[in-house]
């Protein structure tokens, strides 16, 4: 892949915290990633500024318990613009165990719980890149 890797980086919905999206956003540029942080926002400004920045993939931070909610929100709109394959989205956070594969079928590449190592979090984001990017020949 000759282009960088783009990331959107942000929260959906009740969410009042920015610590950990913050430490993200910072390994992911620190990996060479080049990150768009948009903080606090709705699944639509999300998905507009995504498009607006050609990003490959949306990182979502969720503590506030609401992630099935905003996160089957943010995908289903996503599918209803014709980006869920020209995206791919990853949420991490507070989410308990049960709820990952509820998360995966809904739409999300990979689920990144709290304590994710720095590792597997990098490979996570590169992965959903490497996917979009086989999928979409706009990345070629």
């Amino acid at each position: 892949m000759n282009k960088k890797i783009k990331v959107l980086m942000c929260c959906l919905g009740p969410e009042t915290h920015n610590r950990g999206i913050i430490v993200v956003s910072t390994i992911l540029k620190e990996e060479g990633m080049e990150v768009v942080y948009l903080g606090n926002t709705t699944a639509e400004d999300a998905l507009k500024a995504a498009t607006e920045e050609d990003v490959q993939v949306i990182g979502v931070s969720s503590l506030s318990g609401a992630h099935l909610r905003t996160g089957k929100h943010l995908i289903e709109l996503a599918k209803q613009k014709g980006l869920d394959k020209s995206i791919a989205f990853i949420i991490g956070g507070v989410i308990p165990p049960k709820d990952i594969k509820a998360l995966k079928d809904m739409g999300f590449f990979d689920v990144c719980v709290s304590g994710t190592r720095r590792e597997e979090l990098i490979a996570a984001v590169k992965g959903a890149a490497a996917d979009v990017i086989a999928y979409d020949s706009k990345w070629f």
